[in-house]
């Protein structure tokens, strides 16, 4: 576990660091370029560096896509279940308990952590997850409340509106932001392209995407450290029910890694130890930042999904190494 540890370590202290700067109002002021930048471009050229230079002798599992969509989706409908269980307060935040529960951080943690851990082999394992991932959640989750809350309002006395006009002004943006227009899923795709044909590219451009893709690990490490303040004050600002945080950090960091595990034992051969190992890995990861602003911006109290989003970033510096050597073994 000590290698391990070490292995990932720097990456934390990354974050710590993105943390401490966070205190200084010209960083926090900055966040929204700096995320941007990782969104639109060194996230992009990272996937897309490390497909293009790993070894493509794994193949391509169709079962590990179903996985990563099927076990995710169940375990949030699980989650969601059980939180309407746990009394009045907890059942209002049934909805961003099983986003946060479930969401992880797959790309700005789960990729390095994982090409860190694995190896340079794993990386179209790591790409093609966090896809599979980021597309279910970041159109499923928007989509799942935007309809709701239609429905709601419409319930209420509020302008109704029918289907093919909710679904051309409210839903299609959601779905072509996260689906055709996802820069991620378009550098994967130029990847594959090059991988998979005779094409190239010149020199100049393959390094120049090299430069780019190297700021992706630090600078996405340290916007999750300064994403970590408004998650922070909206804990202090107290009203979140602690069954519901226990919840959700128990089922993000020990549930979900456990139920993709026994999910892969069956399918081990076919999906060999990269894909299993990468499969397992990105489960563990903790809440990805992003839960915080769906909440905000879909459910009207971000609050919880923060609380959680702290939690299992925070124990992630533990149950990471120890899942990742259990893995690896």
């Amino acid at each position: 576990m000590l290698s391990m540890l070490m292995t990932i370590a720097p990456m934390f202290v990354v974050l710590v660091v993105g943390f401490l700067a966070g205190f200084a109002a010209r960083f926090r002021q900055a966040q929204g370029a700096l995320n941007a930048f990782v969104f639109y471009f060194g996230l992009p050229a990272f996937v897309f560096s490390a497909v293009v230079d790993a070894p493509l002798g794994h193949g391509f599992p169709v079962g590990a896509v179903i996985s990563a969509a099927v076990v995710t989706l169940a375990l949030s409908a699980a989650t969601y279940g059980v939180a309407l269980l746990l009394g009045p307060r907890a059942r209002e935040g049934a909805a961003p308990t099983s986003l946060a529960a479930t969401f992880g951080n797959v790309g700005y943690f789960g990729i390095p952590i994982t090409l860190s851990a694995v190896g340079p082999e794993a990386a179209l394992a790591a790409g093609i997850i966090h896809l599979v991932h980021n597309m279910v959640y970041m159109t499923g989750y928007p989509v799942v409340r935007t309809v709701v809350g239609t429905a709601a309002d419409a319930g209420a006395g509020g302008a109704s509106r029918d289907f093919p006009s909710v679904w051309r002004r409210r839903l299609w943006p959601i779905v072509k932001r996260a689906v055709l227009i996802n820069p991620v899923a378009l550098s994967m795709a130029a990847a594959l392209l090059l991988v998979l044909t005779p094409l190239g590219l010149p020199g100049v451009v393959t390094e120049s995407v090299d430069m780019v893709g190297q700021t992706a690990v630090p600078l996405a490490l340290f916007a999750v450290g300064l994403a970590m303040h408004p998650a922070v004050e909206g804990i202090r600002s107290g009203g979140v029910p602690k069954r519901s945080i226990l919840l959700g950090t128990v089922v993000k960091i020990l549930a979900l890694p456990l139920l993709t595990w026994l999910a892969v034992l069956p399918f081990l051969d076919h999906l060999g130890p990269v894909w299993a190992m990468t499969l397992i890995l990105m489960a563990a990861m903790p809440s990805s930042t992003t839960v915080f602003i769906f909440s905000e911006q879909y459910d009207g109290d971000g609050r919880l999904a923060a609380a959680i989003l702290v939690a299992t970033t925070g124990l992630s510096v533990v149950t990471l190494p120890l899942i990742a050597e259990f893995t690896l073994i």
